[in-house]
C-alpha cells in the first residue's frame, strides 16, 4: 500500500512556502521619527479648512506641524542645513485622509472565515469592542495609505446594537500604538420598517419588516436599564451595561445606522427622548427629507457611499453626488464614509468620493474637508488632526497631481505623526517583480 504524507506535514510545508515565498510581500514596517525636521517647501498646499496656498511651505518637526504659511518661511541658512529639505514644486500637500466608520482590519479574506470578524454573535453587543480585533498586518491597509488614507473609524457590522468603534493611524505595529481614540462611539442600526428586495444588480420591491416594533422593544428596554445604571453612583458590576456610562456622560457618541426618512425620525427621536449627549446620524439618499429634524437637533452626518446607484427608479442618476452640496448648503456638519459591498477594499477610493461631490457643487476645497476637517470634528479630533495647521499632528502627504482625481493622484511622500511611511503595497511589489519579468 501506497504511502500517504500525513495531514499535519503537508500544513507545514504550505506554511513553510507561504512564509518563504517572494510572491507573497510582507507589509512594510512602521516608520520612525526623523532625527530632524522636515521642510516641504514650493508647493500648492490645501490645508483642509477651505483654503489653497500656491506657493508654500510646511515644517514637520517630531510628531506635530510646526509652521506653515505661503511664501518660503523665514528660515536661516543654519535652520535650512539642519532640515530635511523637500522640494515639492508643482506637487500638492494635502492632510491625511480620515474614512468614518470602516470594519478595515476587522475582515480580511472574504472567502476564508477564520480572517472574518467585523460581525459579533448576537444582536445586542453593547459590550464589544473592535480595537483588540484591529489587525495592523492587513495587506489591504498599505493600500489604503497610498491613496492618502491615513486615518480611519474602525466600526462594527452586524444588526441592531453592533458594539464600539476606535479610532487608529493606518501604520502600526500593534493595535495599542495604532490607537488615536478608543470608544469613540457605540453603533446603533435602527431596526427599519421597510427592507429592500433583490440584489444590488437587480432591485426588487421594498416590502414591510414584519417585526420592527419588537425589535425597537428590546433596543429601548437595553437603552433604559443602560440609563439607570449610568445614573447610579456605586452599581454592581456589569459588564453589558458599563459602556453606557460614557455614553450617557458624553465620553462616547450614539452613531445611528438608519436610512429610510420613516426611520430616521424614529431613531432621532428616541435619541432625544433618552437624552442622549452625542448623536451623529448614518445614512444615505433619503436624508435631504428630514433636514429640519437634523438641523433643529443638530446632529452631525456620515454620508455613506455616494458612488452608488439610485435606490429608486424616479432618482436622478447623480442624486448621491448631488447630496453632499445639499448638506453643504443646509449648514449640517457631515463627513463621507464607503459602506456597502466590498467596503474594506473600496476605501481606498475615499478622495474619489470627495471628487465626484465637486463635481456636483462644491469647490475642490470644500470638498476636501468632507473626509478632513470635517470628519476630525465629528470624531472629536479638530484639536488634533484633520487639517495642515500648527501645532495639529504631522499627518500629512504630498501628491503630484490632484489628489481628489485618480487620474492624476500619485504620492510621492508621506508622513502619519511625523513619521515617514513606506508607499508600498504587495500590488506595488508584484508590479515591480513582473515590470522587472519584462526586462522594462
Amino acid at each position: 500500500m501506497e504511502k500517504r504524507p500525513s495531514t499535519v506535514l503537508i500544513l507545514f510545508f504550505l506554511m513553510e512556502f507561504l512564509l518563504t515565498s517572494s510572491g507573497f510581500a510582507q507589509v512594510p514596517s512602521p516608520g520612525k521619527l526623523p532625527g530632524k525636521p522636515v521642510l516641504i517647501k514650493n508647493a500648492i498646499i490645501h490645508d483642509g479648512l477651505g483654503n489653497k496656498i500656491e506657493n508654500g511651505f510646511v515644517q514637520l518637526d517630531g510628531k506635530t506641524i510646526r509652521a506653515m504659511g505661503s511664501g518660503s518661511g523665514t528660515f536661516s541658512t543654519t535652520d535650512l542645513q539642519n532640515m530635511e529639505v523637500i522640494d515639492a514644486k508643482g506637487h500638492h500637500v494635502y492632510p491625511g485622509f480620515i474614512l468614518m466608520n470602516s470594519p478595515l482590519g476587522l475582515n480580511e479574506i472574504d472567502a476564508v472565515k477564520a480572517t472574518l470578524d467585523k460581525d459579533e454573535t448576537g444582536t445586542l453587543n453593547s459590550n464589544t469592542y473592535v480595537l483588540p480585533a484591529y489587525n495592523t498586518d492587513s495587506d489591504i491597509i498599505p493600500t489604503l495609505r497610498l491613496n492618502g488614507v491615513l486615518m480611519a473609524q474602525i466600526s462594527p457590522r452586524g444588526s441592531k446594537l453592533r458594539g464600539i468603534s476606535a479610532v487608529v493611524h493606518l501604520d502600526a505595529w500593534n493595535w495599542e500604538d495604532a490607537l488615536v481614540k478608543h470608544r469613540d462611539g457605540m453603533h446603533l442600526k435602527w431596526p427599519s420598517k421597510y427592507k429592500p428586495g433583490g440584489w444590488w444588480a437587480e432591485p426588487g420591491p421594498i416590502e414591510k419588516n414584519k417585526e420592527p416594533g419588537k425589535e425597537t422593544e428590546e433596543i429601548r428596554t437595553l437603552f433604559d436599564d443602560g440609563k439607570a445604571y449610568a445614573a447610579l453612583s456605586n452599581p454592581m458590576p456589569n459588564v453589558r451595561l458599563e459602556p453606557f456610562k460614557d455614553l450617557f456622560s458624553g465620553k462616547t457618541a450614539l452613531y445611528i445606522h438608519a436610512q429610510y426618512a420613516v426611520d430616521i425620525i424614529s431613531a432621532l427621536h428616541f435619541a432625544k427622548q433618552l437624552t442622549v449627549p452625542k448623536v451623529v446620524l448614518v445614512t444615505g439618499t433619503q436624508v435631504d427629507q428630514v433636514f429640519d429634524l437634523i438641523k433643529q437637533l443638530q446632529i452631525p452626518v456620515v454620508l455613506n457611499r455616494i458612488h452608488s446607484l439610485p435606490e429608486t427608479n424616479e432618482e436622478h442618476p447623480f442624486f448621491q453626488n448631488q447630496l453632499p452640496k445639499k448638506l453643504f448648503d443646509a449648514g449640517i456638519l457631515f463627513a463621507l464614509d464607503y459602506e456597502g459591498d466590498m467596503e474594506i477594499m473600496g476605501s481606498r477610493n475615499l478622495g474619489f468620493l470627495a471628487g465626484s461631490a465637486s463635481r456636483e457643487g462644491l469647490s475642490r476645497e470644500q470638498s476636501l474637508q468632507l473626509i478632513t476637517s470635517f470628519p476630525s470634528k465629528i470624531l472629536g479630533l479638530e484639536n488634533q488632526c484633520g487639517s495642515i495647521s500648527v501645532g495639529k499632528d504631522a499627518t500629512v502627504f504630498i501628491s503630484e497631481g490632484d489628489a481628489l482625481d485618480m487620474r492624476t493622484q500619485k504620492l510621492t511622500h508621506a508622513w502619519i505623526q511625523g513619521r515617514p511611511i513606506a508607499l508600498e503595497s504587495k500590488q506595488t511589489h508584484l508590479y515591480e517583480k513582473f515590470k522587472a519579468k519584462l526586462g522594462q
